[in-house]
């Protein structure tokens, strides 16, 4: 994974506007999303405002870009390599941080009831 992914990723799971953290960073969006993109890489000085702007520390993106340093809603780390950082998973861990401790067990059994009748088709 590169850095902006990383940025990306992060920002999308703390629910953070590029505009908001392209501004809190000192930078333009275009910038940012660049970054993201992987067209540009960050300097140090410019990875270190984009990560005070998201509320973390600069390691912890670039222990992110190197597959360590997310956990998942268990609190549980997460190897980013295997992570789907895909827009509709992202969403999901979104939602389901919301959620009661009730409900998401419910969702939890509903997502293991779901797999096996996938499994077993």
């Amino acid at each position: 994974m590169n850095i902006g992914r990383a940025i990306y990723a992060l920002r999308k799971e703390k629910g953070l506007k590029l505009e908001a953290v392209a501004l809190d960073a000192g930078t333009d969006s275009g910038h940012l999303s660049r970054i993201e993109t992987g067209n540009r890489k960050p300097s140090l000085p410019m990875l270190e405002k984009i990560a005070a702007a998201m509320g973390v520390r600069a390691s912890l993106l670039v222990a992110t870009a190197e597959g360590e340093g997310i956990s998942d809603a268990a609190g549980q780390p997460v190897n980013l390599g295997e992570a789907d950082l895909s827009e509709e998973s992202i969403q999901l861990r979104q939602h389901f941080r919301t959620l009661t401790p009730d409900n998401q067990r419910t969702l939890l059994e509903i997502a293991k009831v779901l797999n096996r009748s996938q499994r077993g088709s």
